[in-house]
């Protein structure tokens, strides 16, 4: 402002017709009035005009306000951690029919009978793309408002309103007593917790239900032991798989399990390897399958191929969740 106090009245007024422009609304410009009838002009000082004054104690009312003005017309990005929207209707297990008329997919197709329905993976996890690889998708309806029309899948996840694009597809003829099919691969979830699935045709929603997805599954460097840290508990796991990235692997791999509690350490042998490429970056990994117990509940670190995590083992497992 020291500047400022140096040029005359015509410069001063120049300053202000450079400075950025904004469309006030009513509200903005009643503030901006009642701004500067309110302040207040400093004594007639020798040499110091009421006019320059006057000039110099609106640029610096303007000089104040417009920045103000500006933080509240601006487009900040939306955040909506808080934002947690209403669960929709859990989905439920039903029957698909081969051509035989004989019930199948009992335990597998999972939605509103006569409405919309996936053949699902026995569990949602968190971050992983293994169990979303492929997904078959049915519908039920008028065959010619569905048949080579295309959907889409929105995921939203309810404690947050967090939303996510799970898949798009095209529909085909229908099959196992459906009206209309697709075979398709879903993005993983990117949070743990339930989720409305929308089924979505252009801007209207065919149909939605809710599924939980589990927290994701324990990762070590770059193996990932597949049990979802929410089942973690006390007891014994059989048949585990334990994914490994990376090429020229042992045909076996320890797992050492040290307890921070007690300072002892078990290790438990992986074996049975099967090669496999990662389709979405075309890594290669090694599919590994053991046993491991875990005593009692605490924390302990897991160590796979020199990498450790931390991980903590519940004392029970959360209740039954769908």
């Amino acid at each position: 402002m020291n500047k400022l106090t140096h040029l005359s009245d015509k410069e001063l007024l120049k300053k202000m017709k450079e400075l950025p422009a904004f469309e006030l609304n009513r509200e903005q410009k009643t503030r901006i009035i009642k701004s500067i009838r309110e302040h207040k002009t400093p004594r007639k000082r020798l040499g110091f005009s009421f006019q320059r004054a006057g000039v110099l104690g609106a640029l610096f009312a303007v000089l104040i306000i417009v920045p103000i003005l500006f933080l509240e017309t601006m487009d900040l990005p939306e955040t909506n951690s808080s934002a947690g929207v209403e669960r929709a209707e859990s989905g439920e297990y039903f029957a698909l029919f081969n051509e035989a008329g004989k019930p199948i997919y009992l335990d597998s197709n999972y939605g509103i009978p006569e409405k919309v329905s996936l053949l699902r993976p026995v569990e949602w996890v968190a971050e992983d793309y293994r169990g979303v690889a492929k997904i078959m998708v049915y519908l039920w309806g008028n065959p010619d408002d569905l048949v080579n029309k295309d959907m889409k899948i929105e995921g939203v996840h309810v404690d947050s309103g967090y939303t996510q694009e799970i898949a798009s597809f095209t529909l085909s003829n229908g099959m196992y007593g459906s009206d209309a099919h697709a075979l398709t691969s879903f993005k993983p979830f990117e949070k743990h917790g339930y989720w409305n699935l929308k089924f979505i045709f252009g801007e209207g929603t065919f149909e939605e239900f809710s599924v939980y997805v589990k927290e994701p599954y324990v990762e070590i460097g770059k193996a990932t032991l597949l049990i979802s840290k929410e089942d973690l508990v006390a007891g014994t796991f059989e048949d585990v798989n334990l994914d490994v990235e990376g090429e020229d692997l042992p045909e076996q791999v320890k797992l050492r399990l040290y307890s921070l509690e007690d300072g002892t350490t078990e290790v438990f042998t992986f074996s049975d390897r099967m090669d496999f490429i990662k389709a979405s970056t075309g890594k290669k990994g090694s599919s590994f399958t053991g046993d491991i117990v875990l005593k009692k509940s605490g924390k302990y670190w897991i160590t796979v191929l020199n990498q450790s995590v931390l991980v903590e083992v519940r004392k029970s497992q959360p209740p039954a969740n769908e």
